[in-house]
């Protein structure tokens, strides 16, 4: 039951939440994010490219309070202290998040000025959200930056209007112990490594008389690497197994459910990842397990390098995702901000906005081992100079940061009850289960989710 109420509160807001924390916590691989919609990014736009960031501004101004709704502050107080450097008249507080909260603040005739949101159902109702679109459309920086393509449209809902934008970018990699890698006498592999080459590397490195095993334990390795290999495989358009308009879920069909099996049988068949009876006689959580030295492969994120960097007694270091029958795929975790209609400060909360497209905040998000989202020669440079990546794979890290696929979740409607239908999912990896019960569940969710996007006008 314990492990229930982790699963659920990975698959709600600890997916956005733990995305955006890169310095939240050092050691905790528990996430789960809700983001938006796949695109193949190709890394052209018809910007030009910016070569220094817009001059500071001088004039006088009165002083603005922005309120930002949000669940964290963490590493986000540097960034909060840049933007303030650059606009000293404007200072950013963060308050308690939620539509309670919000509903609350208007009331009181002190309206909150932006929210970092996991769906944008729950805030269209009330017509809570600002559109951004004509914002965007009079921006000189994000107009002027040479943005990843499909980026800024992460988030567009089909009656095209843009009630959020991304405000942070996370990609994930593989993470290989290179010391278990040469205990068992192999190297690092190529780029283009397959999942069948993953599974016989694992294979290879799992010694249970030694506590050994190819794959680890953690959360991450049995939720978000579920999500990746339907699409590698040509058989889901989207991350979290949706078709390409996000209107239906496809783990209900035949090819998304045998590439479930297919990972469920790291444990159930070929025992490269501990079981839960297995990893409770380990004392393993599913929390950080590859820092016991005793894993070769895990799924890393921003938030987790920093502990490897303080905490790992082990060479370690990264890798793209394996390629799928189909294409390379990893998971881009998006974090969705928007401005609320009720705002009095809008044209400084979108400065804020705009901020984030800086090369100055791309820096910050690249020191923080976060992704990018603006292309510029800079930034490459300043991955090879960062302590996060020294000594470490930074060519892995260019690479994956335009590397299919954006993961969807705000644009969804009923998307908690998806969420509910996927920690299921995310418990039957460790033991034996027949995934396909799940199938009239996933059918409900899909005959609700198109009942609420008519009623929304989508």
């Amino acid at each position: 039951m314990k492990r229930k109420v982790l699963i659920c509160q990975l698959l709600t807001v600890a997916l956005v939440c733990l995305m955006v924390m890169t310095a939240c916590s050092q050691t905790d691989s528990n996430i789960n994010n809700a983001n938006p919609k796949e695109t193949e990014q190709t890394g052209q736009t018809n910007q030009e490219e910016v070569d220094v960031d817009p001059p500071k501004e001088e004039e006088e101004h009165e002083p603005v309070t922005l309120k930002l709704l949000a669940w964290h502050v963490g590493a986000h107080q540097e960034l909060f202290d840049m933007f303030h450097e650059k606009y000293p008249w404007i200072t950013i507080e963060v308050e308690e998040w939620g539509i309670d909260k919000a509903i609350a603040m208007q009331a009181a005739g002190e309206p909150a000025d932006l929210v970092w949101i996991t769906g944008l159902s729950p805030w269209l109702k009330d017509g809570m959200l600002e559109d951004l679109t004509p914002y965007i459309a009079n921006d000189p920086t994000i107009q002027n930056a040479k943005i990843i393509d499909g980026f800024l449209e992460a988030f567009k809902t089909p009656d095209d209007k843009l009630w959020a934008v991304p405000y942070t970018a996370i990609s994930e990699w593989i993470i290989v112990n290179k010391d278990l890698l040469k205990k068992h006498g192999m190297e690092m592999p190529p780029y283009d490594w397959t999942y069948d080459d993953m599974l016989e590397m694992a294979k290879k490195a799992t010694d249970p008389a030694a506590n050994e095993y190819g794959i680890s334990y953690d959360s991450l390795m049995a939720s978000h690497f579920n999500w990746i290999l339907p699409v590698a495989n040509g058989h889901a358009p989207n991350l979290r197994f949706f078709n390409e308009d996000l209107s239906q879920n496809l783990l209900n069909t035949p090819d998304v459910l045998a590439d479930m099996k297919w990972l469920q049988e790291l444990t159930t068949k070929w025992h490269v990842r501990p079981s839960d009876e297995e990893a409770e006689k380990l004392g393993w959580e599913k929390a950080n397990n590859f820092l016991t030295g005793k894993v070769l492969f895990t799924l890393g994120a921003d938030w987790v390098i920093p502990g490897y960097n303080e905490l790992a007694t082990f060479d370690w270091d990264v890798l793209p995702l394996p390629r799928g029958k189909e294409k390379q795929v990893t998971v881009q975790l998006l974090g969705p901000i928007a401005m609320l209609s009720a705002s009095k400060n809008k044209d400084a909360a979108f400065k804020w906005i705009s901020f984030q497209f800086e090369l100055e905040a791309q820096k910050w998000n690249v020191k923080n081992g976060s992704n990018t989202f603006v292309i510029h020669p800079d930034i490459d440079d300043e991955i090879d100079r960062t302590p996060t990546w020294k000594g470490k794979n930074t060519e892995v890290i260019k690479m994956t940061k335009e590397m299919c696929c954006y993961l969807p979740g705000p644009t969804i409607p009923d998307f908690d009850e998806f969420q509910n239908i996927d920690a299921a999912l995310f418990e039957s990896m460790y033991k034996e289960f027949d995934i396909t019960s799940l199938v009239s569940r996933v059918d409900k969710f899909n005959e609700s989710t198109m009942k609420l996007r008519k009623e929304m006008g989508w």
